[in-house]
């Protein structure tokens, strides 16, 4: 099976909705993944950065609740790569990710 990367849009059995993989492929090469659900039915806010994206069956539109982070262990659940985000697009996801830990 191919190994997550980070960007990825992945259907993971078990769970009811595509998420997007946050971990570094460094952590991910160990065959597990730190994951944001990819929501339809939240409100648009700081932490939910907006998504749309048109895979080969499917267009995936939504809100990734950053502040849901999952660990997946990717060993033991069956996935599917729907597709991946390019990293200038990911960026806006990671720096908030990144805010929500900064300390002042």
């Amino acid at each position: 099976m191919l190994r997550a990367e980070q960007g990825d849009i992945l259907r993971i059995s078990g769970i009811n909705w595509p998420v997007i993989v946050v971990s570094n492929n460094l952590f991910n090469t160990i065959g597990e993944a730190i994951v944001c659900p990819i929501l339809k039915d939240i409100l648009p806010n700081a932490v939910h950065p907006p998504i749309l994206i048109s895979t080969a069956s499917e267009e995936i539109r939504g809100h990734i609740a950053c502040e849901h982070v999952r660990h997946v262990d990717l060993n033991v659940r069956r996935y599917s790569k729907l597709g991946s985000l390019q990293l200038t697009d990911y960026l806006d996801i990671s720096d908030t990710l990144i805010s929500l830990f900064d300390f002042r």
